[in-house]
């Protein structure tokens, strides 16, 4: 349906999807542009990339407040502990911690980049739908001049 007004055409189905395209470069667009600038394996990569960071940095401030919280312990038996099984157990836990993270990681990052390229997706279909109506709307105003 068009509506005239003054020497323009109003199509309320191109203004509706126009609207749309809007909305949703206000509110999701930003956070869905990543997964247009890298390839799946990129985009977890880095992700994964940066919760090892970030994992690594959580572990040592855990264990970092253990170590303060049990300080007397620590210093009371500082001689019978065997340091070599302390580190060893240390490094299983950290392992043991940055392996289960990592894999939720991969499985968060993957079902966004999965569901953020849908939404990309759909965004480039209704753009096309609106770049069609502009150009069937030239056509007919064409035509009628």
């Amino acid at each position: 349906m068009l509506i005239m007004m003054g020497w323009t055409m109003i199509s309320k189905e191109r203004v509706r999807h126009m609207t749309k395209l809007a909305a949703f470069e206000e509110r999701e667009g930003k956070e869905y542009r990543k997964m247009t600038q890298y390839f799946r394996r990129d985009y977890v990569g880095l992700e994964l990339l940066k919760s090892f960071l970030s994992g690594t940095i959580s572990f040592a401030i855990v264990i970092g407040i253990w170590a303060v919280c049990e300080m007397d312990f620590l210093m009371d038996n500082i001689n019978e502990i065997d340091l070599i099984s302390f580190g060893t157990e240390i490094l299983i836990k950290y392992l043991i911690f940055m392996a289960v993270y990592l894999l939720i990681t991969y499985i968060v990052y993957n079902m966004r980049y999965t569901r953020g390229r849908k939404k990309i997706r759909l965004f480039y279909n209704r753009l096309r739908k609106v770049s069609r109506l502009y150009e069937s709307e030239g056509r007919q105003n064409g035509l009628e001049d």
